[in-house]
């Protein structure tokens, strides 16, 4: 009986912790003057999701959330900071400052966030209308393999469509003439 409420506690522990490091690496994110710290502590941030995703002992989901998020979005989106950005160069002066900025769009969202779930009394109680084998990696595998229309195939395309067209366009926008130094 005590082992598992010392597991519990200690599960409580780990939760409030990964949480506490997700929204400080989230808050360094949005009000970094660097992107490339930006891009940084969004890969601690994405990190942390995995992590409470392996707590949740979703393992598959938390690796796919290192390798598509952690691995791949941010590798690209430092990429493309790298190719777009002109280092050296004298930056753009905003007149209201960011951190003014970032703490007001928080707010907001969490203003959102309380007032969507204060009125959500059922969420507590709900019970899940999966099939057990929903989340299981046989069916998760089909679905994403899939083109009728639980499967997840034609998103897939289009989104890595989208980033190859990203790039193109970073490469393009990056891309130094002739005439240029």
């Amino acid at each position: 009986m005590m082992s598992l409420i010392s597991d519990a506690l200690f599960s409580d522990i780990m939760f409030y912790a990964v949480a506490a490091a997700m929204i400080i690496a989230a808050l360094i994110t949005i009000t970094a003057k660097n992107l490339l710290q930006s891009a940084v502590f969004l890969i601690v941030s994405f990190v942390g999701t995995a992590i409470l995703y392996l707590m949740l002992h979703a393992e598959f989901i938390a690796m796919a959330q290192i390798m598509v998020y952690a691995g791949g979005v941010v590798i690209f989106v430092i990429f493309t900071i790298l190719l777009t950005s002109h280092l050296g160069e004298s930056s753009l002066n905003i007149k209201v400052p960011r951190n003014f900025i970032a703490i007001a769009l928080s707010a907001g969202l969490l203003f959102t966030l309380v007032r969507f779930l204060l009125k959500a009394k059922d969420i507590q109680v709900a019970t899940p209308t999966a099939s057990p084998d929903y989340a299981s990696l046989p069916s998760l595998a089909l679905r994403l393999l899939s083109a009728d229309p639980s499967g997840f195939i034609i998103p897939f395309e289009l989104i890595s469509f989208i980033l190859l067209v990203a790039l193109i366009c970073a490469i393009t926008i990056a891309r130094k003439f002739k005439g240029e130094e």
